[in-house]
Formats: structure tokens, sequence, C-alpha cells
């Protein structure tokens, strides 16, 4: 059982309540004493921390942009604001701009413009010079 208190996992029956019958608890590091769950669950120990991935996903713009661009549709094409709403970026993110350059099988001029597809498409429209 999980102290609600600290978290901590060293805890020791205490009898039972007399009236509800529920199992008693002590804690052997904060030394508070509570009840088992009514429902009968047992109390989990919170997750403490984030993985590596949602961590990358949080923070890392190059994480962030590489998920997004692996998930575009064959049979659209992207400017770069589609690309940055798509992956929840904002304009101002550090490196935004350096990261999508650098995915050169992504996207292609015309126009002054950039557009953003899947990389079979991107390299179809400059086979056929509709983007450079």
């Amino acid at each position: 059982m999980i102290c609600p208190q600290c978290n901590s996992e060293n805890t020791i029956k205490n009898g039972k309540d007399k009236l509800t019958k529920k199992q008693k608890y002590i804690c052997n590091e904060c030394g508070k004493n509570f009840y088992e769950e009514t429902s009968g669950a047992q109390i989990v120990k919170p997750t403490l921390g984030i993985t590596l991935d949602e961590f990358r996903e949080k923070h890392d713009v190059e994480y962030i942009v590489n998920k997004t661009l692996k998930k575009l549709d064959r049979n659209m094409i992207y400017e770069k604001a589609d690309i940055i709403k798509l992956s929840g970026l904002s304009y101002g993110a550090q490196g935004l701009s350096a990261v999508l350059e650098s995915h050169t099988s992504h996207y292609g001029k015309t126009g002054g413009k950039i557009y953003y597809s899947h990389p079979d498409t991107i390299k179809m429209l400059k086979e056929q010079a509709k983007l450079n």
C-alpha cells in the first residue's frame, strides 16, 4: 500500500477499523495512519517525472517537426504556416526555421514560397518542374 502523505511504499497493516471493517495502515516513513480504499483497489503510487518522449514532445523542436512531417498526407501540399499549426509549435520557437529547412526531402519552392508534403510528392513535383 502506498502512503497518501509521502508516497512511500514502506507501509504496514495496522489493524482494522471496528465499525467499517476497513484495513488500516501506518507509514514507517512519515507515521501517517490511513485506510485502504473503499473500492478495494490499491492506492497507486503517482508517476513522478515524464518519459523522454514526453519531454521531447513538449520541448524538442526537431523531434516535434520530424513527427509532424512523418504524418503528412501524400495528396496534400502544405505551406510553412500549416506545418507550424500541425506541429503545435509557435512561429517563435527557437530553431524552428532551421529545422524545417533541414528537411529538404519534404519541401520545394515555387513562386517565392516554400511548400511541404510527403517526400514522394515533393520528388514527383520536382521531377515535373513544378517545384525546385
